[in-house]
């Protein structure tokens, strides 16, 4: 059977506006999901430095594209008095946690995560956070923050980070969906944000032919630092 390996991160705006087309997708083809973090914000940075004017109407033309309203606790985030910290590779430390502890449900805890982040503001960084949300999956806090400390799951963090960087190559953009055929061969079917009908059709053209995307949608977060700036 085909599959589907997603590279996304927690922080990605684009991505948290693509989780319905993803949805909706693994719903019509019922392909395994593998997710890799990625690591958009490979400097811990303060949510505050993304107050900008500029990056409030980025939000706003994000909202309109994707049909995804951002909370107001997530503008909230953007004052200085409410900023938190984004660094991706803790984020992907967390995703790795959870592929541990509770193995299977590696697409919806992204989106938990990212909702927690652009829907209800919360700090996505905080164990507290973290637990609360993981209990969805019935983890426990303590073993939460066991895993989190394990030289093991840093490892396997690191791993599937350094794994989603190549196989981006030279398009390291978020989300990118790739489909996995029955040969072994990958062919991606979205660099960036796009609508279901454009990803749907992609897919067609690699189950088919073997077709894969190589141009980067203007809607995309990047390393460069334009993942807002489009």
């Amino acid at each position: 059977m085909p599959s589907f390996i997603y590279v996304t991160d927690v922080f990605c705006p684009w991505c948290f506006g693509f989780a319905p087309v993803m949805e909706r997708l693994v719903g019509v083809y019922a392909f395994p999901v593998r997710v890799l973090c990625g690591n958009l914000v490979d400097e811990p940075e303060q949510t505050s430095a993304m107050g900008t004017p500029r990056l409030r109407a980025f939000f706003q033309r994000l909202s309109d594209t994707t049909g995804r309203t951002l909370g107001r606790g997530f503008f909230q985030l953007l004052e200085e008095e409410g900023s938190v910290l984004m660094d991706s590779s803790r984020s992907a430390l967390l995703m790795a946690a959870l592929k541990k502890l509770a193995p299977g449900h590696a697409l919806a805890q992204m989106e938990a995560f990212q909702d927690a982040f652009y829907k209800d503001g919360r700090d996505v960084l905080s164990l507290d956070v973290q637990a609360d949300v993981a209990a969805r999956w019935g983890v426990q806090a303590g073993d939460l923050e066991k895993s989190l400390a394990s030289d093991a799951v840093r490892d396997k963090a690191r791993r599937e980070m350094d794994e989603a960087e190549d196989i981006l190559g030279d398009f390291v953009v978020y989300p990118t969906l790739f489909v996995k055929t029955d040969d072994g061969e990958l062919h991606a079917v979205a660099r960036g944000y796009a609508p279901f009908e454009d990803v749907e059709a992609k897919i067609q053209d690699a189950l088919a032919s073997g077709s894969s995307l190589n141009a980067v949608s203007a809607e995309a977060c990047g390393l460069d630092g334009t993942c807002c700036a489009r």
